[in-house]
């Protein structure tokens, strides 16, 4: 008993000395926990971090609500090494995590979870590996998800798509596999969606179409399949659709008739085959139609004369047909016109000789004859 009684006061003892050096409440303690979890961390950052502060709502990177509770943790780009640790889920009132650009490395904790308040997640550009955590479900706050640049693999969890407010999700230049999950819109808030540069495979889901206010569907290097799904043609406030260097195929069944805002479209390395929708002539807004190395075929649509700002156009590497319109002289804003390595007959416009600002022209690879038109440099 007497025992017991000395272990207990040593023990209180102990945790009274502790508060006495560190002088925190508990969210300073469980910040300097994290702390002696990182390898390399910058002078400005660890004298910044004073122990005898009673709330850490004045140290570098901290900052905090009129109660002292840490709603914004912020480190971006401070050269910091080493793991984040679970002490991270002890912050339940952070709204803001940003620790990007720096040098993390380990598995994503599973304790973010707790931190059910959060909205902006931002871990991007770093060494992270392992999977996404199931648990981050619970974050029902959450409007930008954004782990870019990191070595994660795995399936993407669908039950990041059942966060109702999730409006940006930047997953690009992982190692994820799988397919997109099939409710990747159920909420309909999605806005940014970028899964470029990893594995994934299988179809493009066909509930993409309920993200009605999706403004960027960026998939590009992955292994991709099948066809374009038509919900496409719901996305009316598309202003970024890059699908290149997958293994998509069939036509383009895009109609175009509600791409106001989109300037651009790229589905190139891929096996499309079929005409050019002409209706992209209606895309008033766009500045890059990048098509090349498909199996497109027919003629180069006249309407493709019609978007003013349309600066970037490559075609090339296909079975197109028939002669160069001269309507593309109308784009005036044109600087990248490829159309080398098809099946293009007869002479070549005059009008091309109005692109002033062009500079860049392949044409080569075609049946072409004539002269070359002067070209205004």
């Amino acid at each position: 008993m007497k025992f017991r009684l000395c272990h207990l006061l040593l023990l209180f003892t102990f945790s009274a000395s502790l508060h006495a050096v560190f002088g925190l409440n508990n969210e300073g303690v469980a910040l300097l926990s994290l702390l002696r979890r990182w390898t390399s961390v910058p002078y400005s950052l660890r004298s910044g971090w004073n122990t005898s502060d009673s709330t850490p709502c004045n140290w570098v990177g901290i900052e905090c609500d009129s109660k002292n509770n840490v709603v914004s943790f912020n480190l971006s780009s401070y050269a910091i090494s080493g793991q984040l640790g679970p002490e991270i889920g002890h912050l339940r009132e952070l709204e803001i995590i940003d620790l990007s650009s720096n040098d993390f490395s380990g598995n994503l904790p599973e304790a973010l979870g707790n931190c059910s308040a959060l909205k902006c997640l931002d871990l991007s550009c770093n060494r992270f590996t392992g999977q996404i955590p199931d648990n981050f479900k619970h974050l029902q706050f959450l409007s930008a998800l954004v782990l870019n640049n990191n070595s994660l693999e795995g399936e993407i969890p669908e039950s990041l798509f059942q966060i109702p407010g999730l409006q940006v999700v930047l997953l690009h230049f992982n190692y994820f596999n799988g397919s997109i999950p099939s409710n990747v819109c159920d909420m309909g808030e999605v806005e940014l969606l970028w899964l470029s540069g990893n594995r994934l495979s299988g179809t493009i889901p066909e509930s993409i179409g309920n993200c009605s206010k999706l403004q960027a569907l960026l998939l590009f290097d992955n292994n991709l399949v099948g066809v374009l799904p038509e919900s496409l043609n719901n996305l009316k406030n598309l202003i970024y659709l890059d699908l290149q260097n997958n293994s998509l195929t069939g036509s383009i069944p895009l109609n175009f008739r509600n791409c106001k805002d989109l300037k651009l479209l790229s589905l190139s390395y891929n096996n499309f085959s079929g005409e050019i929708p002409p209706e992209l002539g209606n895309c008033k807004s766009l500045e890059s139609l990048l098509l090349h190395t498909n199996q497109l075929e027919g003629r180069i649509p006249a309407e493709l004369g019609l978007p003013e700002q349309l600066s970037r156009l490559n075609l090339s590497k296909n079975r197109l047909s028939g002669k160069i319109p001269p309507e593309l002289g109308k784009c005036r804003s044109l600087e990248i016109l490829n159309l080398w390595k098809n099946q293009l007959e007869g002479r070549i416009p005059d009008e091309l000789g109005m692109l002033s600002n062009l500079r860049y022209l392949k044409l080569s690879s075609n049946n072409l004859s004539g002269e070359i038109p002067y070209i205004i440099l």
